[in-house]
Formats: structure tokens, C-alpha cells, sequence
């Protein structure tokens, strides 16, 4: 399976608010990657539901413009997903602690999230870079190195 196809697969199992308007760009098509389906799914699904609570709690936003975008692309040596929110964006001083377990800013969940996604990519040899824009949202990109594409367990 490519990624492209097991993206697809997983994006159509996400719900978001109608509100939102969720976009696919895929441009990995026919790459193949190795990687454990289950356990990557929870970082797509992790990455894809903070978005959507980062616009829903920002009320200017899902008034209008509210947006995720979800791409798939291969890179210099690597496969990458990048997941874009409009939301409210991270503010500094909150952004420097995302990745610390137990870290939450939310009133519900652990703050296990983002650390269990740097974990699994890490796990995967691959890496997750995130940025930040006060007003204007996030961007996560995830990737995997080409040095490991075979073929993706089904």
C-alpha cells in the first residue's frame, strides 16, 4: 500500500465539524513506506484532532476560514506529511512545552499526545517539526526517510 492510499484511508475514519473545511493535497502517490499502519494511524489521528479542537476553540474561526489542510509529499531523501491548522496558534511560552509529557493546556486528556507522536515517528526514524503563528495556526510535518521505503504492512 502507498502512503498516499493508507492516508486516504485514514483521513476518511477522522470526523471534523462541518464547519471546517478539510482538504487533501496528496503528492506522495506512488511511495511506498515502511512503517507499523496501527500505531502511525494514532499519530495522523492525534495531529488531525488538535487541529480541529485548536479551530474550534477559537470561535473567529469557525465563523469563517477555518481550515485544515493535510499533504503528503516526497522531500529530499524522505517521505513527508505536513497537517495545517488556521486555528488560534500557540502562544511562545506554551509552544517550548508541547513536547513534555504531562504537559496540557487542554481540560481534559494527560498531555500524553504530542509526546506519544514524537515517540512513534522517532520509533519510525523519522522526526516531526512543528511551527507556530499566534492568529494565524500550526503546522506539523512529519517525516520518514526514504532510506527505509519498502512497502507499507498492511
Amino acid at each position: 500500500m502507498t502512503i498516499d492510499t493508507w492516508l486516504g484511508e485514514v483521513l476518511d475514519e477522522q470526523t471534523v465539524s462541518d464547519k471546517i473545511e478539510f482538504v487533501r493535497e496528496f503528492g506522495a502517490a506512488n511511495q511506498a513506506v515502511s512503517l507499523d499502519p496501527d500505531r502511525f494511524r494514532r499519530v495522523i489521528i492525534n495531529l488531525v484532532d488538535n487541529a480541529a479542537q485548536a479551530i474550534e476553540g477559537d470561535r473567529e474561526r469557525t465563523a469563517s476560514g477555518a481550515r485544515i489542510i493535510v499533504r503528503s509529499r516526497v522531500g529530499a531523501e524522505r517521505v513527508e506529511i505536513e497537517i495545517v491548522d488556521t486555528g488560534a496558534g500557540i502562544p511562545p511560552d506554551v509552544f517550548q512545552r508541547i513536547f513534555e509529557p504531562l504537559f496540557s493546556t487542554k481540560g481534559f486528556g494527560v498531555g500524553l499526545g504530542l509526546p506519544t507522536v514524537k515517540q512513534i515517528v522517532e520509533h519510525h526514524g523519522g522526526g516531526i517539526e512543528m511551527t507556530s503563528v499566534v492568529g494565524q495556526g500550526t503546522r506539523a510535518l512529519v517525516w520518514l526517510p526514504l532510506a527505509q521505503a519498502k512497502d507499507i504492512a498492511a
